[in-house]
């Protein structure tokens, strides 16, 4: 029992790293990802790839051999930041071709498709990331026993899940912020007053792009394995689905999203009784979401934590000061003699 909160933690932790990543782009930006976990996948392909080294022996010839890039043995802490800068890489080069000609409706098409080109590349060119086959044996960051392995990883993820959400508390409150959130309600108001929207989504991109590869490299450390059936376009739905319900805009409602409504209905869907077939348990989930967040669009659009809740902050207020009176008068000013 204790592993298995421990795993719900380490799982929802990472995934609340990505919710994070997300709401950058799409609560606070306005910039729709419909393929954000193809970012998480080149994350966690490029961690892999230069932290596990050359394939084991016993796979390094005949139909299980492993066929792979890079095959460096790096510092897992080096890996981590590779895969987080690869998916940044990635994203400028898909906002940069992008941002520059087309809408945000039209740059939504735009991540759909290169979700679909990366799913295809990696998923038939054999020698980039073995192709169908995936990665596997892939080493952990320090060698212990499954249940103290869980709790390492757990603390990992919660400290990263620490220094996003104050990095985002930063942004949301910065004057940076304040252009992401005009740009996402009238990017033409934006302009008026000489903003470079430009730039600015381009930087919101690429740091929600970076977060995903972060939580793509520690999630690959924690599971041990990764192939193209880890990351359908699927996946992206049910996180945008998540931070709609939890809150978009709100980075807490990340949080919310992550720990509550992806892995809540996850570990939900364990004690539905042993008549109901497996098969249909994967299914269940994504209809189990998707109809909290037609209902969650209906009655509470902007989710459970709103964003409004984030402005509720004390201001200083400065203390009225005291009437003068006029010497050689007693009046007061503004006052009738």
């Amino acid at each position: 029992m204790e592993y298995f909160f421990l795993d719900l933690g380490v799982l929802g932790s990472i995934t609340a790293i990505m919710l994070i990543g997300l709401n950058l782009q799409y609560g606070i930006a306005g910039i729709i990802n419909f393929t954000y976990y193809s970012f998480v996948a080149i994350g966690a392909y490029m961690t892999a790839v230069t932290t596990m080294g050359h394939p084991a022996a016993i796979y390094a010839k005949g139909p299980l051999a492993e066929r792979y890039i890079l095959q460096w043995s790096l510092p897992w802490p080096i890996g981590l930041l590779i895969g987080g800068l690869s998916a940044a890489v990635l994203g400028l080069l898909v906002v940069i071709i992008a941002v520059r000609r087309l809408r945000s409706d039209y740059l939504a098409i735009v991540t759909v498709a290169v979700g679909y080109i990366v799913l295809n590349v990696i998923n038939n060119y054999t020698p980039l990331f073995d192709g169908a086959n995936g990665l596997w044996n892939i080493p952990q960051i320090v060698k212990l026993p499954t249940e103290s392995y869980a709790m390492y990883l757990l603390v990992l993820s919660l400290v990263a899940v620490a220094v996003f959400m104050a990095l985002s508390h930063r942004i949301y409150h910065s004057p940076f912020g304040r252009v992401l959130r005009v740009i996402r309600e009238d990017v033409i108001v934006a302009k008026a007053f000489g903003k470079n929207v430009q730039l600015a989504q381009i930087w919101a991109f690429v740091l929600g792009s970076f977060m995903a590869g972060i939580a793509g490299g520690l999630l690959v450390f924690y599971i041990g394995a990764w192939s193209p059936a880890a990351f359908q376009p699927t996946e992206s739905f049910l996180l945008i689905a998540a931070l709609i319900i939890g809150g978009s805009g709100n980075y807490w409602g990340s949080l919310i999203g992550a720990y509550v409504i992806l892995e809540g209905i996850a570990e939900f869907t364990r004690f539905l009784p042993s008549s109901i077939p497996g098969t249909v348990v994967g299914p269940l989930r994504a209809i189990l979401i998707g109809v909290a967040l037609i209902l969650f669009l209906r009655f509470r659009p902007h989710g459970v934590l709103p964003e409004s809740l984030l402005r509720l902050y004390p201001r200083k207020r400065k203390a009225p000061m005291a009437p003068t009176i006029q010497a050689g008068t007693g009046n007061v000013p503004g006052q009738a003699s």
